[in-house]
């Protein structure tokens, strides 16, 4: 027998690429990705009249590399760039600049991958670039509210846009803007400013195709402004858009500054702030904030005034004089450098804690001229801390009848605490002691100037304070009748007589009815205070 001979034969792959020859649908494909694929980054810088712009510098910046000339080019005389090598994924600055236009800054990204698959050479292009042209001169004429040249104002210039990019055919406006160098007015109120895109080439460049409208402007800002140097603001600043298209077609704008005003935000003549709130009481206000405890002033702190508008110099009148309103206190007046804000500090030795104080102030508008007065008070006092009531004097007045400083009956006896006290409607016990305690006499207060002339006489003040704040140091009571026989004259000089006043029947009233200290704080029922009587002051 023969032996039989086969022979096999496989496939051919004649071109090497790993699938066999006329196999068009392979079970599975293997794709070598590349290790760093890398991209581009391109475009072209026009004028706003579309004409290339050759020598531009564009500089890549990638994250916070910075390395000498890696990413910086120039563009051809088509205005054409290009940067290789970039990174894929990469979200890269690109600034373009040229002297003599405006400096441009827009971001891209570098494709990385098509789909899943990583790519080499993506290009992330910007398109088109323009670029607007800084050699021109903006100026515009500044007034004061009251028409004078705002000479002296400093101002400042911003353009925007300063470009236009137009990537894969979308225009989008460039986020750059023109800054100018801050300017100062001259003598007729001209502020200018040098390097900046004309008005035309600010609307060209800001103006949509296919659009009649335009979002190209000019910001302005201005400082407020001191024209004459006295220290006085004389009008406010200023800062609003202007169109770039308005200024085309006019030519020249005057720009009229703001009133000065403060942060008020009030045109009137008005006192704005200070730490003395009874000042600033209207006929509304509720009755606490005329209480004591709402306008202390702790002692060595000054009186502070601001104002809504500057005052005159040498205008302001300050007064300050005590719960009499007998003789005016030696106050220091002080104006801060804009006329608007003004120190009061009272001479120390002449301001005790826990006494009222009264404040008159007229002043003039260095605005408008109105003249405005106001009235208030306040007690000398340190909020953290507070003094308990004391009992500081006990005397009487003599009548037209009956012994020189002997106490008689019908006279009036004049209790004087250590502090400004707020009453209520709950009379106060009094008791005299003489040896045996009697009935409780009903003590009320006495404000300056009191009414009651039979105790005070004919109280007047001779400085014209406001005398509605209510809360007094001073209390009275009528020792009896002067037609009571039965009640012993007391002489001071030769017997010891007390006051007692005792709040303990407060422990029965409701807790609205409490007296107040000078510092907020209700007198406790437990309270009992004793005094000695003394002759009257001659």
């Amino acid at each position: 027998m023969l032996p039989l001979l086969v022979l096999a034969c496989g496939p051919k792959d004649e071109n090497g690429d790993g699938i066999a020859d006329g196999i068009r649908d392979p079970d599975s494909v293997s794709v070598v990705a590349p290790a760093n694929p890398k991209g581009t980054v391109s475009g072209q810088v026009l004028d706003t009249a579309m004409q290339p712009l050759a020598g531009v510098s564009v500089r890549l910046t990638i994250g916070s590399d910075t390395a000498e000339g890696k990413y910086v080019v120039q563009t051809d005389a088509l205005g054409n760039f290009m940067f290789k090598g970039v990174p894929a994924g990469s979200t890269v600055l690109v600034t373009i600049s040229k002297e003599g236009y405006a400096t441009l800054r827009a971001s891209a990204t570098v494709p990385a991958n098509a789909g899943n698959i990583p790519i080499n050479d993506a290009n992330a292009s910007l398109g088109l670039v323009m670029l607007a042209k800084t050699q021109s001169k903006v100026s515009f004429t500044l007034l004061t509210d009251k028409g004078q040249p705002a000479v002296g104002a400093q101002a400042f210039l911003e353009a925007y846009p300063a470009g236009l990019i137009s990537a894969a055919g979308t225009t989008v406006q460039a986020t750059s803007t023109v800054t100018a160098v801050p300017a100062v007015a001259d003598a007729m109120g001209v502020v200018t400013f040098n390097n900046m895109p004309s008005p035309s080439e600010l609307t060209r460049i800001g103006t949509l195709p296919q659009s009649s409208t335009t979002t190209a402007y000019y910001r302005l800002w201005v400082d407020p402004v001191d024209v004459n140097g006295d220290g006085v603001i004389d009008s406010g600043g200023y800062a609003s858009p202007i169109d770039a298209s308005v200024l085309l077609k006019s030519g020249s704008q005057i720009v009229t500054l703001n009133p000065a005003k403060n942060s008020g935000g009030s045109t009137a003549f008005t006192l704005l702030a200070t730490n003395v709130p009874s000042l600033q009481l209207t006929p509304t206000s509720p009755p606490e904030a005329k209480k004591p405890m709402r306008n202390l002033l702790r002692p060595g702190d000054p009186i502070y005034l601001g104002f809504s508008q500057p005052v005159v110099r040498d205008s302001l009148i300050a007064i300050l004089t005590g719960e009499q309103g007998q003789a005016a206190i030696e106050l220091t007046v002080t104006p801060n450098e804009t006329g608007d804000a003004y120190t009061l500090t009272p001479a120390m030795t002449n301001v005790l804690e826990g006494q009222e104080y009264n404040l008159i102030l007229r002043a003039t508008s260095a605005y408008s001229g109105a003249v405005q007065t106001w009235k208030g008070y306040f007690v000398s006092g340190d909020v953290k801390t507070p003094r308990p009531l004391q009992l500081e004097n006990v005397t009487f007045k003599d009548g037209t009848t009956g012994t020189p400083n002997v106490l008689d009956a019908g006279e009036c006896v004049i209790l004087t605490f250590n502090q400004a006290v707020t009453s209520t409607a709950f009379q106060l016990d009094a008791l005299l002691l003489n040896g045996t305690d009697t009935k409780p006499y009903k003590a009320l207060p006495a404000s300056y100037p009191s009414a009651v002339s039979a105790c005070f006489g004919s109280e007047a003040v001779k400085i014209p304070i406001d005398t509605s704040f209510q809360a007094t140091p001073r209390f009275y009571f009528t020792y009896g009748l002067a037609s009571d026989t039965t009640l012993p004259p007391i002489n001071p000089n030769s017997t010891t007589a007390r006051i007692r006043v005792d709040f303990s029947k407060f422990q029965q009233a409701d807790f609205s009815q409490y007296y107040e200290t000078a510092w907020g704080a209700p007198v406790p029922s437990t309270t009992v205070l004793e005094r000695t009587i003394t002759p009257p002051v001659r």
